[in-house]
């Protein structure tokens, strides 16, 4: 009997399309499964989402909350602008001064003469002074090239050098100091006279010797120095002592001793000498004169012999000297044998042959009383809070200003309401529901329980947002709402207690209620810039504040805020991570299905081929046997 392979010779049927839609009717459950991946993936695409405005949002809420949020930043500027620019800190006080600029801080320049350009100049070492610095330089010999290079690499910090080319023959070289001020004016000492060669000085001279002035102590006008320190200090018997010797002063005692006022020039210091025994430690210091009030330096000082030093001039540089603090915590008395300030000469011992600029300091007047500074920048010490440059001369008085920065407060709130408004909107879009759609797994018109999904649960699912009915994203923005709308204590009298206070609300009086219900916010820009510059620090504590005064923000609009946020994007634990694991794991585990499926598709076609080709062979048989019952009972009829 012949095998029939060919498929329909036998039915006449194209069995191969018949089995191709048979395979296709069971792959239903493949599309869906990839369908259902393709909307995970779309899924975890929003997720992300989420997490990326949420973590924007606390970031902003974070720079809202920090202690250094710029709410009560203060701007400095001048009546007469380009005079003063600079910047105040929240304990700058607001308001105007009067202030004048009478001379500006200059450097100080200094001139060659001209000499010989290819002069050769000896080996040897000199050294550069500027104001309490000073730099050895070590020349190997050369021309006027190499010395420039020489300053520049090992006294760079102090002075920078040129070298000018006047003619053919001569050039002259010029140093100017690096900082500016009187007391950083350039001086030199040229033991080898390589700078004289090079017609920057003139002959050095030998040092000069300390000046020593004794200072006489009026221990009767001495008054108690930290007595909750030195506890016998006020007991009478353990008062300062003068004997032949010197001052005797007993244990656990200190005073401050007053003295003839005398001025204490630069790199001076006070010599302290002892008689005897004393700690290798003592604690001392120095009253002084400065900008009208006494100022202190109180430190401990390490003997040095039998004396002990104190660097007066570190700490009071041209300031009048008007008393000498002197303390004993050992439990022996200690006898000082004489206290004398030392004044050492000026280090240079070789003068400059032209100074073509003196250095000059900073001169200014604030409410009539003169400052001066060595510098025209950075000057934070004169006003409480405020750092300032100055950079001309004024011609008559000017207004220097003090006023709260607004700007810098305003933009980080409208960097926050965006951030707020961008997660609100987005949420809302994902979770949003058409009424008029129905969402169904099977046609109207099949009730096969075995029908696929069907094409329009897909895309009545499209119509809404792709989140929509997420229980945490639902209460995401009922959370918000709620948080944006909700009263706050105030720690002040006159602090603020709603977003609304400040100018910032869901919708001004009589917008559409419609608006409103959407949450977003929105900015009175006038009424933001009104209450950050007359309370900034109630804008601050509306946000932040410590109502427990225990060092530690936990109350206000920020606060609350980062705590809803937190448990959204926690990296190990939070909601949209554990929501997009969700989702992976349905992925991999449809990719499995998907993949064991498509494997029961191969041996499903392969069984359908295999049955069709039986049953062609079956009817092919059949059609023979038939052909030959036909032929022989024609012939048994008569037939040929």
């Amino acid at each position: 009997m012949p095998a029939y392979t060919m498929p329909g010779l036998m039915t006449g049927q194209n069995t191969n399309d018949i089995v191709k839609k048979l395979v296709e009717l069971e792959r239903r459950p493949i599309r869906r499964w990839e369908t259902e991946n393709e909307y995970a993936k779309a899924q975890m695409q929003i997720w992300g989402e989420v997490k990326n405005l949420t973590t924007n949002l606390q970031t902003k809420t974070r720079a809202l909350v920090s202690f250094t949020a710029p709410f009560a930043t203060k701007s400095v500027s001048s009546s007469e602008e380009g005079v003063i620019t600079g910047e105040a800190s929240r304990a700058a006080k607001s308001g105007n001064r009067a202030l004048e600029i009478t001379e500006m801080a200059s450097k100080h320049q200094l001139s060659g003469v001209a000499i010989d350009t290819d002069i050769r100049l000896p080996e040897g070492s000199f050294t550069i002074y500027s104001g309490k610095s000073k730099e050895n330089v070590t020349f190997p010999g050369g021309g006027l090239t190499e010395l420039t290079q020489a300053i520049k690499n090992m006294a760079g910090g102090l002075a920078e050098t040129s070298l000018i080319k006047i003619d053919k023959d001569s050039s002259i070289l010029t140093v100017t100091s690096v900082k500016t001020g009187k007391k950083n004016e350039l001086q030199f000492s040229d033991p080898n006279g390589i700078l004289k060669l090079a017609g920057l000085v003139g002959e050095n001279k030998a040092g000069l010797e300390n000046t020593n002035q004794l200072l006489s102590l009026d221990i009767l006008k001495s008054k108690v120095w930290e007595p909750t320190k030195f506890k016998k200090s006020e007991t009478e018997t353990e008062k300062l002592v003068q004997t032949e010797e010197g001052i005797s002063i007993k244990a656990d005692t200190a005073f401050a001793v007053p003295i003839a006022v005398t001025e204490i020039k630069e790199r001076a210091f006070v010599e302290i000498e002892i008689v005897g025994e004393a700690p290798a430690v003592m604690e001392l210091g120095i009253g002084f004169e400065k900008e009208g009030s006494v100022r202190n330096k109180f430190l401990p000082i390490t003997k040095t012999e039998s004396k002990y030093i104190f660097p007066a001039g570190d700490y009071a540089s041209d300031k009048n000297l008007t008393t000498i603090i002197l303390s004993n915590a050992a439990t022996t008395p200690v006898l000082i044998k004489s206290v004398t300030l030392v004044t050492p000469p000026a280090p240079g011992t070789a003068e400059p042959l032209k100074v073509l600029q003196e250095g000059k300091d900073l001169k200014i007047k604030i409410d009539g009383v003169e400052i001066t500074r060595e510098t025209n920048d950075a000057i934070a010490d004169v006003l409480e809070g405020i750092s300032f440059n100055v950079h001309k001369v004024t011609e008559k008085p000017v207004t220097l200003k003090i006023h709260v920065d607004h700007a810098k407060g305003s933009a980080l709130i409208k960097e926050w309401v965006d951030a707020y408004n961008e997660l609100m909107k987005f949420s809302k879009e994902v979770i949003s529901v058409e009424k008029n759609a129905r969402i169904s797994d099977k046609k109207e018109s099949d009730d096969s329980k075995a029908a696929d999904i069907s094409k329009d649960f897909w895309d009545n699912k499209s119509k809404s947002g792709i989140l929509a009915g997420e229980n945490s994203i639902q209460r995401l923005i009922a959370s918000l709402k709620t948080t944006a709308n909700s009263y706050y204590p105030a720690p002040k009298d006159n602090g603020f207690k709603v977003l609304t206070d400040i100018g910032i609300s869901t919708g001004a009086v009589g917008s559409n209620w419609e608006k409103i219900q959407d949450g977003l916010l929105q900015i009175d820009q006038e009424r933001l810039v009104s209450v950050l510059s007359e309370n900034p620090d109630g804008v601050r504590d509306l946000f932040a504040s410590d109502p427990n005064n225990d060092a530690k923000m936990e109350e206000g609009v920020g606060i609350r805020l980062l705590e809803i946020l937190k448990p959204y994007n926690q990296y190990a634990s939070g909601i949209v991570t554990s929501k997009v694991k969700l989702l992976e794991e349905s992925v991999a585990g449809n990719n499995k299905k998907i993949k064991e499926h498509e494997s029961h598709l191969i041996s499903f076609e392969a069984k359908l081929k295999q049955r069709f080709l039986y049953m062609e062979q079956g009817v092919g048989k059949n059609k023979s046997v038939g052909n030959y019952l036909q032929n022989n009972m024609f012939r048994g009829n008569g037939g040929e």
